[in-house]
């Protein structure tokens, strides 16, 4: 019997249930339907056009996607918009669309638990709980093989999440316990530092929130940085069950951010203000 889309749904619903998405999410499936008959699946964290275009090369007719590519409320599909173009070109080519978002946030072996495990975290528990049993939560923290030095901490999680430079604040100077939290995560900076994390790893900190906890080392790595890897994982999951057919990640980099390194710094005081 052939896969069809409701056997990787389904797969999805035991481990991370679509019940506890948040309120504001849209996960599930957005495109296409559960009956049909999979010829490939493709992962990844965002659709763009041109993960869109792997799909299409690749006979993949299921894209998994962490980012939900219909987030808002739309009122219609105009091939002349950037997003009605792309949405126009995964419904003529037959790609159907998973959106694991927020339920995949909150599960066991979720995203916060790959970025855990990508920094080397041991004792990895969640950092809050979002239900009585204790089964799913928000955020994980865990501790360091060793500790750190706060200079060997930030070049870790540089070399841990591919990226040449990361924004940080927090005095703290050796580092032990850390806590971490993939995507949009500071809200649970309190909780991190109720938890005794030395440092907390998250994305989208803004300026004023560096503020806060002024002891803790707040980390802003990135949001694509601190989520890419559940791609990866994603896949690695899926090929455990589904070993019959094409499963394979998008090679596409969908990261819309650059970062610039400044090959010369001629002011003295900026130069002391981005050391570590």
């Amino acid at each position: 019997m052939s896969k069809q889309v409701r056997h990787i749904s389904d797969f999805i619903e035991s481990w991370a249930p679509f019940s506890t998405q948040a309120e504001y999410d849209n996960s599930g499936l957005l495109i296409g339907s559960k009956n049909s008959a999979l010829t490939g699946i493709l992962t990844c964290l965002d659709i763009t056009d041109a993960v869109v275009d792997e799909a299409i090369e690749n006979d993949c007719n299921l894209i998994v996607a962490h980012h939900p590519v219909i987030f808002r409320k739309i009122q219609r599909i105009d091939p002349d918009t950037d997003h009605g173009s792309l949405l126009y070109r995964l419904i003529q080519n037959n790609i159907a669309v998973l959106a694991v978002h927020t339920n995949l946030d909150a599960a066991q072996d979720g995203v916060s638990f790959v970025l855990a495990d990508r920094i080397g975290l041991t004792s990895q528990e969640f950092l809050t709980w979002n239900d009585d049993d204790q089964t799913h939560g928000y955020g994980v923290i865990g501790s360091l093989s060793t500790p750190h030095s706060r200079p060997d901490f930030l070049n870790m999680i540089c070399a841990a999440l591919n990226t040449p430079a990361i924004r940080f604040a927090g005095s703290k100077q050796t580092i032990s316990r850390v806590a971490v939290c993939g995507g949009t995560g500071i809200s649970l900076a309190s909780v991190a530092f109720a938890k005794q994390a030395d440092a907390f790893v998250t994305a989208d900190i803004k300026y004023h929130e560096y503020f806060d906890f002024p002891e803790m080392l707040k980390v802003d790595a990135g949001h694509f940085e601190t989520e890419i890897h559940i791609a990866d994982y994603l896949t690695k999951r899926l090929k455990e069950v589904f070993n019959d057919i094409l499963i394979k990640t998008s090679s596409v980099i969908t990261n819309p951010m650059k970062v610039h390194i400044a090959s010369e710094l001629n002011s003295s005081n900026t130069q002391k203000t981005i050391r570590s």
